[in-house]
Formats: C-alpha cells, structure tokens, sequence
C-alpha cells in the first residue's frame, strides 16, 4: 500500500475533514508561515458517514458553518484536490462523487471562458450557494467555463487545472510558482525531431523524471507554456496591487479532448443539472505534442514511479512497495539535508501517454575502448598501453594523449536508444534480415557486456582515427559504442551484424555486416571501409 506523507497541520483534530476550496496563495513577506510559496486550504468536518458517498453531495454533508482555513505549501498540492477527505493528518478517500465523461470537449477561445467562484449571470449565481456552501469565503477565486451547448457548462477551479495538469512533481509546482517561466528553469537542453516527433530533453537539476512529460509539453507547445507562464504571472500581478494572489490559467492545449471529471451537477435558476463543477479533473485525452520522449536527469539520480507502469512507458521505471509513512513538519526544508522523494500511487491521468514510449536516459559507466594499430597495408593489429609484458601477446604502444570526455554515456534501462532503432531498421530492411528472421542482441566474444565502445584505430604514426568519435550536447567527445546481433531464419545462414551508434546522438546508427561478434572482426569491417573512403 502507497501512504502518502502526513500533513499533521491540515487538520485540527481526530474527525474526518473534507476539503472544501482552494484560496489564495500567499508569498514569503506576505506571510511569515514559509519561505516558498503557500496557498490556503479550507476545510469543514463531516457529518456524515465517509463511505456514504451518495450523503456527500448534499450540501449539509459538512459543518461548513465551522470552516477552517490553513495555510500549506504550495509544493503540497500534487497531494491535495477538493473533495478529498482527512482525518488526523492522514489523506482517507478520494471519494468519486458524480462521475462525468465529456467526450469531444472543445478547448478554444470562443468555447473558454475565465470566471470568478462568486460570478452571477442573469441575475443567477453559477455556484448558488445554496445548493454548494463551501466556496462563500472564495467568491473573488478563478475558474474556467467550458461551454457544453444548451446552455449548460462545466466550470474547473483554476487551482485544479494547475494540480492536474502540472502537480507531476512538488519541484515543479514550486518553480513555477516562484519566478517567471524560463527554460533554464526546467530543462538545460532539448532536440525535437520533426521527421520522428521524438523530443529528447535534458531535465534541470532535482527535477524529477516523472514531470518529464509535463516539461515535455511545456517546451513543445506554445499553449503549455503560456497556461504554464501564467501561474506566476497570475499570482504577481495581484500582490502587486495589494490584492489576494488568486491564481489563474488555462488549459495547456487547444482542441478537443475526452475529459473525465468527478464533481457535483449544480442548477443554475429553475433549471436542474446545468453546471456540472469538477472538483477533481481524472483524465484528459488530449495528445501531447511529442510520439516518443527520452528525457536525462542533470543529477544522475534515478527516480521510481508507484504508478506501476510497464517499464518505458510514461510516468516510471519501477515499482516502490512501502508502507511507511512519513510525517511533514511545519516548517521549510534544511539546506544541510539531501532531498528524499516519496512517489504516491496515483490513476494514469493521461491515457495519450499510454500509447508513446518514454525513458530515462541515465549515465552508464561504458567500458575503455580497446585499442587497434592500423598498419598502411590496412590489416590490423590488438595493441596495448604500456611496456611489453611476456604474458601478453599485444604490442606496446607510448602515446600520449589528452582526454576530451568520459568513457560513459546515457542508455536506457535495457537497450540504448541507438541499438533500438538499428533493430528497428535491420528488421525493416530484408537485406539485412530477411522475414520472420530470429534476432538476438549478443556478446562480443570474450566479453559479459553487450554495449561496447567502438576501439580505438590509430596508425603508425600514433594518429587516432577521429571517424568514430561521438560528439554529445555539451562538446564533449568521446569513443562510439555499437553491439552485435545475431541474425537466424529457417532456410538463413546464419549472419552478425554490427550496430555502430551515429557520430551525434541525433544521428542514425550505422549497420555493418561482419563474419563473427568479435572486436577484430568489426576492427577489420572498419578499417577497410575507412580506406575505401578515402581512395
């Protein structure tokens, strides 16, 4: 079972508490509780059974008379939605009041409106308050209204758009609470490639890999960043007029989408079940603007997802099974302290992500390069660093050389992203593979490792062969890496091919057929090519 942290503070005392609203958010300077961001919480105590969810919708299912408000940080709020239900401290039921699918929901313009809690149109008020109390003390708060024809709507706390769409991650929600949006803030690098739609991101430090889809869709679609840009833009602009820090943003996307909502069917003057108001967004189909993401943590740490997803896909890599609790104090966290990450099962929000394959790239300690003397009649021949040894049958070799990179370099879980796509194109190309051909990724001969660096070839004059150096993001080069495969098909002889990773990491691997998995073998395949080259 996954426990989300205590938060001992959110409630006075040992009955259960429903969340009722979300209010403002306050800053540090304005007010002395934290020094990052903080919004307010109200809360009324039930008086009714916590299972009888149908006891719930009605409006006298809370003492709302004996609301209380708290102030929690904003990095909390992944963890909070109204509706939910407290008790000591301790998150109880997430309870599904009236369930609704909007299928073919369109976010435009002309279809999305901003609004205030306390907005009357037509003499009618959009959350009467006689049928939804709990809001009262909010009125001045923003929601969105998304018209549904016939006169009826549906209307999203602003609040909730954030929680949903961008709570992936405490560090998230904090910084984009904090300062205005700048890249530098959330990623360090990124390369989309319009041909594939494959968006590889490199994640600002202690940001977690499982906001790597949000971030995704920040970077890549002008209407994430501007709904993103505006939670602190928002917030800003009232504290310096002196009024409350109402937040307010959009949808991260414009079009349709299949949107799943629990929530309460509210009337609007005589007329029943007219706007229905979500107190807890579930699912959203919209697509993001990538088919594939491969992201890298700048820290190197490997983050784990609760969502107990199949490894590659969206939001993680492994389960983490605990039962442990832990208790949030009310105070900041100490800069003398390392940050720990508690990950919390929650439902698949985006079913979009379900079908895209997304993975951690992570750095990999790869193992040196061998080292190969190319002679000028092209054969060559296995050397090694140092004064000859009698036990060893390589030649010598003094060189000196300054080095311009590390020997490691990001690769997924199981397989690089460089070996995936060779695959992918051997199994396509009848040339190397032909139809229902058996393939298997396999060891070098004499080696445990299937990935290796590509050996270095030098000449007589102690030269290094530059042609098989990998150039990453940063500058820094290093040794190529590549693997062999084995090719088998019923009426086939059996064949080896040699995948070499692209001189960048944005360029496509490079297919060599050579007569066995072994390092002189692919050493002479290269080695001819290169002369051949240059002839």
């Amino acid at each position: 079972m996954y426990q989300p942290p205590l938060i001992p503070q959110l409630t006075p005392d040992d009955r259960p508490w429903r969340i009722d609203w979300f209010g403002e958010v306050g800053y540090p300077g304005n007010i002395r509780r934290y020094a990052q961001p903080s919004i307010k919480v109200s809360l009324s105590p039930l008086r009714c059974d916590p299972a009888e969810h149908a006891a719930l919708l009605l409006s006298d299912s809370t003492d709302h008379q004996h609301q209380r408000e708290t102030w929690v940080p904003i990095t909390a709020l992944p963890m909070l939605a109204i509706g939910d239900l407290w008790q000591a401290g301790r998150h109880i039921a997430s309870p599904n009041y009236q369930v609704e699918t909007f299928k073919g929901l369109a976010i435009n313009p002309e279809s999305v409106a901003f609004v205030k809690a306390g907005l009357a149109l037509e003499e009618h008020f959009l959350l009467p308050l006689s049928h939804h109390p709990w809001h009262r003390h909010y009125t001045q708060s923003y929601c969105v209204a998304i018209s549904l024809g016939d006169q009826c709507r549906l209307l999203v706390p602003c609040v909730e758009i954030i929680r949903f769409y961008f709570g992936s991650s405490s560090n998230l929600l904090q910084r984009l609470f904090t300062a205005p949006l700048s890249q530098e803030n959330f990623w360090t690098h990124k390369h989309f490639n319009p041909a594939t739609r494959h968006l590889h991101i490199i994640l600002a430090n202690r940001l977690s890999g499982l906001s790597a889809p949000d971030i995704g869709r920040i970077a890549e679609s002008k209407f994430a960043w501007r709904a993103a840009a505006g939670i602190h833009a928002s917030c800003q602009k009232a504290t310096a007029t002196g009024q409350p820090a109402y937040p307010y943003t959009g949808f991260p996307f414009e079009g349709t989408t299949d949107l799943v909502a629990s929530g309460l069917w509210l009337p609007f003057g005589d007329q029943e079940n007219t706007t229905f108001l979500a107190y807890r967004l579930c699912s959203c189909s919209h697509p993001f603007p990538f088919h594939s993401l491969s992201y890298e943590a700048a820290d190197g740490k490997t983050f784990s997802s609760a969502s107990g997803r199949k490894e590659g896909n969206a939001e993680g890599v492994s389960r983490m099974k605990s039962t442990r609790e832990s208790e949030t104090g009310d105070a900041d966290p100490s800069l003398k302290k390392t940050q720990c990450r508690k990950v919390f099962e929650s439902q698949q929000r985006f079913p979009d992500l379900e079908r895209k394959p997304i993975w951690r790239e992570k750095i990999e300690v790869v193992p040196s390069p061998e080292i190969y003397l190319r002679h000028d009649d092209g054969t060559v021949e296995q050397v090694a660093f140092g004064e000859p040894n009698e036990s060893s049958g390589s030649t010598g070799l003094d060189v000196a050389l300054m080095s311009q990179g590390g020997a490691g370099e990001e690769s997924r879980a199981t397989l690089p992203w460089f070996v995936r796509v060779g695959l992918e194109r051997i199994a396509s190309d009848h040339s190397y593979a032909p139809i229902d051909a058996a393939m298997k990724v396999v060891c070098p001969e004499g080696k445990t490792k299937q990935v290796f660096s590509v050996p270095e070839i030098i000449d007589d004059d102690g030269v290094i062969d530059n042609g098989f150096f990998f150039t990453a993001a940063d500058g820094h080069t290093r040794q190529r890496r590549g693997c062999f495969v084995e090719v088998s098909g019923q009426n086939e002889k059996l064949r080896f091919l040699a995948i070499l990773e692209g001189a960048t990491r944005y360029q496509k691997p490079e297919i060599e057929l050579v007569h066995e998995p072994g390092m002189r073998a692919l050493m002479e395949r290269l080695s001819s090519r290169r002369i051949h080259l240059h002839r």
